[in-house]
């Protein structure tokens, strides 16, 4: 029995021993979730324009980024940014797995009063926020603006400087990025993307993503955004319109995935939802209205594999509702299509389904199936109202280039 008695005090002291170490190495500014004998340890880097830590957003989070490695998995790290402008002429990157302690927090009551402006962009393909293999823990609080990107701004068309396609929050190669529901990324090519495996994760919803080129909000290369809701607002890219006509909402292509129910898209260029080479897209409920090119943009645009499923959503203005292209596939029940400058919905080659949907006041058909194209409707005839050309329309077979091809489709039940 003594000789148990001395090593449970020897085990004592060493324990007591190692716990010294640990805080002299690394001192501990608070304790919490005490959950038997686990304990979460908290440090916190400030940041202010004078007397914190740092003055500087993104050497704080590399420092921060560091020091997680002294947590060993029990703690978190949380860069404090007082309200204040920030410029920084780096982007904040991270390809370590320990920074998924770090959490960087600005002003969680009101967005607008932490502005950090990456002035780094132009001309250098650099992001704001970015993980590759790496992970952060939470970003909230904050608008994060980037500078110098856009050669020109006008009400109805933007221009983007050449290789200035960063995006304000990147998340790839299998990374994770957390945002918290307080965030307005502005004046990027790319407002948010995951892309060759990463993930954003917004889902408390919350985030905005506005004035930006090509996509607000992309998942691409089999990367994943969940934002459930989020907004986006104006995206635009005429940089050089005889190539190229930009600026879609919400892209899921090569196999991203998006999942963004109570969304919302307007003043948009090209597309409102848009998923292609077999992206997906779940967008119930979304809102997509106020194109900026009502001979171009489409609510809805889903084609060579792409899909989008969007129940309980409405489209509004625009050139065509919704068009499913060359095996896209659309589902959109109790969804509503108004006011577009041609046709409700197309289906070119694709397959759109709905039930109870709403096609009215629109300048083409309510409902148009062209090359081969395929539409099953249940539940709609009354509901097809207002549309200049007609409710329903279907191409007949025929002969193109010397091959033959067979009609497309318009099924319309009870």
């Amino acid at each position: 029995m003594r000789r148990l008695t001395i090593a449970v005090i020897s085990c004592l002291f060493l324990l007591l021993t190692a716990s010294e170490a640990f805080a002299q190495n690394f001192p501990v500014e608070r304790a919490v979730n005490n959950l038997g004998f686990q304990t979460t340890y908290q440090k916190t880097i400030s940041v202010c324009a004078s007397g914190c830590d740092y003055s500087s957003v993104v050497a704080a989070f590399t420092a921060a980024v560091g020091q997680a490695h002294k947590l060993a998995t029990h703690g978190i790290i949380v860069v404090s940014v007082a309200d204040g402008t920030y410029t920084e002429t780096a982007q904040a990157f991270t390809n370590d797995p320990a920074s998924s302690a770090v959490q960087v927090i600005g002003n969680t009551h009101d967005l607008t009063k932490v502005q950090v402006n990456f002035t780094h962009i132009s001309g250098t393909n650099q992001s704001g926020f970015i993980a590759i293999g790496g992970q952060i823990g939470l970003i909230d609080g904050m608008t994060i603006n980037g500078i110098g990107a856009q050669a020109s701004h006008t009400n109805t068309r933007t221009t983007w400087k050449n290789q200035s396609y960063g995006a304000g929050i990147m998340a790839q190669g299998g990374s994770v990025i957390n945002l918290g529901p307080h965030m307005d990324i502005e004046h990027f090519y790319y407002g948010v993307e995951a892309d060759d495996g990463g993930v954003v994760n917004a889902r408390s919803g919350g985030v905005k993503a506005g004035d930006a080129g090509d996509v607000a909000f992309m998942a691409r290369g089999n990367g994943v955004i969940v934002c459930t809701p989020c907004t986006a607002v104006r995206v635009s890219d005429l940089t050089n319109p005889d190539t190229a006509k930009l600026g879609y909402c919400y892209d899921a292509e090569r196999g991203g995935g998006l999942y963004i129910d109570g969304s919302t898209c307007s003043q948009f260029g090209s597309g409102g939802l848009y998923a292609l080479t077999n992206g997906k897209m779940w967008a119930h409920g979304v809102t997509v209205s106020n194109p900026l090119n009502t001979t171009l943009a489409k609510g809805a645009y889903a084609l060579t594999g792409g899909v989008i499923e969007s129940q309980n959503s409405t489209f509004s203005g625009g050139y065509i509702g919704a068009e499913a292209q060359d095996l896209g596939v659309i589902t959109c029940n109790y969804c509503t299509f108004k006011g577009a400058s041609s046709d409700g919905v197309v289906s070119d080659g694709g397959a759109f389904l709905a039930g109870s949907s709403v096609s009215q006041d629109n300048a083409g058909y309510g409902y148009h199936a062209i090359h081969q194209g395929v539409i099953r409707l249940y539940g709609v005839t009354a509901k097809t109202t207002g549309n200049k050309t007609g409710k329903f329309a279907a191409d007949t077979a025929g002969t193109a280039n010397g091959v033959a091809y067979t009609a497309a489709s318009v099924f319309v039940g009870n």
